[in-house]
């Protein structure tokens, strides 16, 4: 009689975590989408030239020393946070300087990132969620910006996964040294950018879930205690810059407050309260996966709903950046969520979402910055003639009106002494005076014979603080989103 063998299904194995038992599959692929995406991460990397918020970033991190960049931020740009200046000095310090280098501790963090992604996925649900969730991220448009831009959003990204699997781990596996490194971890996501208050936030809020449904686990509140100790030196930094925030970075870019009526502001703040306090009480039911996606969704909706529902209460404050950590964990709720309908076209459409990211990428570069350009035109067009930079925030609106002490020496000022080292005078005018900056490029245009002017206004606003257009010439060399760019000189010359 011939022999009958029972094999296990091979579904099970999707059902098992990575932390019990690996399956080499899923890491020989992750592996091969790891290098993907570590040579699209790299590409380009030295060809466009730095943008504006790239070059403030090589200018503090080239400052002597900590000190002189813990001071960068409350003095300049409030809100930014010194660890991520801190790293690139450093590594700037064996690298160099170059765009390239800048760029390319962005790639190292967004791969990190990507294999935080892998790791919570395993530890969260299966091998195979993890890789969806990897692939869906990987090629995703938003990661490859991340990792080509030379600011902190890919460090900010990585670091916050990093705090939320060890806030996971030693939640499940309670442990002094795991509460450490969780402990550890979320010090060094508020160090990073002051939004990972938002996600520290919702890590408590989980952990009172957890204390109303009975779960008593110590160490993982003893890593929240040490998060909070370890950043307890820096209160008083953040609270000049919470100051300076207040005071004259709300007059930024994101503008003044919404009119919008008093009843539809509570509507909106009753109805953020309300899925927030979702989050906390609502009960998990018999399957551990749902608490699992319980607290992926608290992570990925809450930060974004409390900045979204901030913006129509009190004033503009939402932007994807901020909350750019949840757009890696949405990939993760993404292959989760789909697995429970079907796995199967779980993974066809997150494989044909990667598919498509990966035609779109080349089409999908940002335009290139004019700072290369200008430093060119300055050389070759006037080498010696003034180049004028308004002061303050760049605003919008009718902020440029408000006087504020914002980056005294002009903003713009600071990518283009990236590219540019002549000895032309660089001149700051006040970019909440229009009067007084006309009288000063008039001034300096007649005595120089000639000048240039960067601005981040618009329209009229720029056209207020240009020279008597019957005694000057201002001849616009380049217009974009928050700059524009002006040859001046005296009329007949």
């Amino acid at each position: 009689m011939r022999e009958i063998r029972y094999y296990p299904a091979r579904w099970a194995d999707n059902r098992i975590a990575m932390g019990a038992r690996a399956s080499r599959r899923p890491i020989e692929i992750f592996a091969a989408i790891f290098v993907a995406a570590g040579f699209i991460y790299s590409l380009h990397l030295g060809t466009d030239a730095l943008g504006a918020s790239e070059a403030y970033s090589a200018w503090a991190a080239g400052k002597q020393g900590v000190g002189a960049i813990v001071r960068t931020p409350v003095l300049h740009d409030p809100g930014k946070q010194v660890f991520y200046y801190v790293i690139l000095h450093y590594y700037t310090r064996i690298f160099g300087m170059s765009e390239a280098s800048l760029r390319s501790l962005s790639v190292i963090f967004s791969l990190a990132t990507l294999v935080l992604v892998f790791a919570i996925g395993c530890e969260m649900f299966d091998d195979n969620t993890a890789l969806a969730a990897a692939a869906m991220w990987a090629f995703n448009p938003l990661a490859v910006v991340f990792a080509h831009t030379a600011r902190m959003y890919s460090m900010l990204i990585a670091i916050a996964l990093a705090q939320l699997w060890t806030l996971w781990r030693v939640r499940k596996r309670p442990s002094a040294s795991g509460a450490v490194a969780c402990g550890i971890a979320g010090a060094a996501l508020l160090y990073t950018h002051l939004g990972g208050i938002l996600f520290i936030g919702v890590g408590v809020a989980m952990l009172v879930r957890d204390y109303i449904g009975g779960k008593r686990n110590p160490m993982a509140w003893l890593a929240i205690a040490i998060t909070m100790a370890l950043f307890m030196p820096y209160v008083p930094v953040a609270r000049a810059q919470s100051e300076t925030l207040i005071a004259g970075h709300w007059l930024d870019w994101i503008g003044t407050g919404y009119e919008y009526p008093l009843p539809l502001k509570i509507l909106v703040a009753l109805a953020a309260a309300a899925v927030a306090l979702w989050f906390v009480v609502s009960q998990t039911g018999v399957s551990d996966t749902d608490g699992q996606l319980v607290w992926l969704g608290a992570w990925t909706i809450l930060p974004g709903l409390m900045l979204g529902a901030g913006s129509v209460v009190i004033r503009p404050m939402f932007n994807l950046r901020y909350v750019a950590p949840s757009t890696a964990t949405l990939a993760l709720l993404a292959a989760a969520g789909l697995a429970r309908v079907s796995v199967k076209w779980r993974n066809l459409l997150l494989a044909g979402f990667a598919l498509a990211c990966l035609i779109m990428l080349p089409f999908d570069r940002p335009d290139p910055q004019p700072w290369r350009d200008f430093a060119r035109q300055v050389s070759q067009g006037g080498s010696s003639d003034p180049v004028f930079f308004e002061s303050g925030f760049v605003s919008t609106g009718n902020a440029p009106s408000v006087a504020n002490d914002g980056f005294p020496f002009g903003y713009y000022s600071v990518p283009f002494d990236y590219y540019f080292h002549g000895s032309n005078p660089r001149i700051a005018i006040p970019g909440f005076d229009s009067p007084s900056a006309r009288m000063t490029v008039e001034e300096r245009v007649l005595s120089a014979g000639g000048g240039w002017l960067v601005s981040w206004k618009d329209g009229d606003a720029v056209d207020s603080e240009l020279p008597d257009p019957k005694r000057f010439r201002a001849v616009e060399k380049y217009r974009g989103e928050h700059l524009a760019f002006y040859r001046i000189t005296p009329v007949g010359k």
